[in-house]
């Protein structure tokens, strides 16, 4: 962390002030000090800083450090709007009246179906609103990276070639009010907190980039992986939204349940990587089958199963 930066923060700089209270706020780059950020956050938005009333707006979703209320969160962003940033009054024009704003309403009707037991896979049509997969697309888009795996030879995560696409990550630094609606919406559906949700990833596929069958639960039996199972828990459920559907293949398929799907805009996948009792799935093996026309994009949640620190 710059020096100047905590000298600007110091003297009142509002800029400086949320830029460095995110940072405290995860432990980046800076010593972990949560509620030492959180005012400086506030601090910040006070003085109507637009980047920090809009994490504020996201930590206010989230319950952090104050009461949980998607009303005072979306009147947060209202604010950073009026005060003329783009980002908020792009989602302010998703979100709507903020005094009229209802979460059951925005979100409208949807409807699940249990496609397998064993393991439990669900669909959901109607799961997000279009207008919601076209802003996380649009977020996402110049953030893309190519996409990495975990590697049990090496640790940590590495480029393989059995994974060619793109794809980006939202911590909560980078998170808006748009992307926390779809976790509280996947947190719902499954009936976990969403404190066990890793950050976002969204996912892009050019035509002919696939991930190959593959595994999202994190083996025990691989060394290496032992102690992020025993310290982060394990993954217990895999969640997808379908961000776009004019493409042509792209498919997730399940080789195992000789069963693929493909949802239209909006809709949803969530699969348990983990039985009731604790066992690994291995009928959860699963593809991102490659699109033969069109670019495929997927937000992709994975859940564990206890809470994480916020990253």
């Amino acid at each position: 962390m710059s020096e100047a930066l905590q000298q600007q923060a110091a003297a009142g700089d509002a800029r400086a002030q949320g830029e460095l209270g995110g940072m405290m706020l995860v432990g980046r780059g800076v010593p972990y000090a949560p509620k030492q950020g959180l005012r400086l956050i506030e601090a910040a938005a006070e003085r109507n800083d637009t980047t920090a009333l809009q994490l504020l707006a996201v930590l206010t979703a989230l319950g952090v450090g104050r009461p949980h209320s998607w009303n005072d969160a979306v009147r947060l962003v209202a604010r950073a709007a009026e005060l003329g940033d783009e980002r908020a009054q792009g989602q302010l024009a998703i979100l709507g009246d903020p005094a009229t704003f209802d979460i059951v309403q925005w979100f409208g009707a949807a409807s699940a179906e249990q496609r397998c037991n064993a393991p439990r896979v669900v669909t959901v049509t109607n799961f997000l609103p279009k207008a919601a997969c076209n802003w996380i697309v649009e977020r996402t888009r110049p953030r893309l990276e190519i996409a990495r795996v975990n590697n049990p030879v090496q640790g940590g995560t590495s480029v393989e070639s059995n994974r060619t696409n793109t794809g980006a990550g939202f911590s909560v630094l980078d998170s808006d009010l748009i992307l926390e609606l779809a976790n509280a919406r996947v947190a719902a559906m499954i009936r976990l907190p969403r404190q066990q949700q890793e950050p976002t990833n969204v996912l892009h596929y050019d035509p002919g980039q696939e991930f190959q069958p593959h595994f999202d639960y994190i083996d025990p039996a691989e060394p290496l992986f032992v102690e992020q199972v025993r310290q982060q828990g394990q993954r217990l459920v895999t969640a997808l939204i379908y961000l776009n559907d004019d493409f042509e293949g792209g498919e997730t398929d399940f080789p195992r349940l000789n069963w693929r799907f493909k949802g239209a805009a909006g809709d949803a996948l969530m699969f348990w990587n983990v039985a009731a009792n604790g066992a690994l799935e291995p009928a959860s093996l699963h593809a991102g089958l490659p699109p033969t026309r069109g670019e495929k994009w997927i937000y992709s949640k994975w859940v564990r199963d206890r809470a994480l620190p916020l990253i």
